[in-house]
């Protein structure tokens, strides 16, 4: 169960900084006159963004209040992962090989604490 709410947190918090980044890249496209505030808060990515890293907060402060924190805070390193999936296979940005082998390397780091 623990692990699930691990999980849970992770895959909120990782997606509200993508929608962070998708609501910046909407924008960055518009004309520069446009107040930068104004127009982030204009976005429904930006208020997605803010209830899923909300939502990862709270069950985070369940996690820290079920696990010891030694064990549970190397797992938030799986957002590191995820971060560069979505942004390999959805935003199309470039990733470089040093970047999958770190990908490898949390990895392997995630399974090791996981054993302990």
């Amino acid at each position: 169960m623990d692990y699930l709410l691990i999980l849970l947190s992770v895959l909120f918090t990782t997606g509200g900084q993508l929608l962070q980044k998708i609501s910046a890249t909407k924008v960055a496209a518009m004309p520069a006159k446009a107040h930068f505030l104004k127009s982030v808060f204009r976005q429904s990515e930006t208020w997605w963004a803010v209830t899923c890293l909300a939502a990862g907060m709270v069950l985070w402060l369940v996690i820290l209040y079920r696990m010891e924190v030694s064990k549970a805070f190397p797992f938030l390193s799986i957002g590191f992962v995820l971060v560069i999936l979505v942004s390999r296979y959805h935003l199309n940005e470039a990733v470089s090989v040093t970047r999958w082998l770190g990908v490898a390397l949390i990895c392997s780091g995630i399974v090791l604490i996981s054993l302990s």
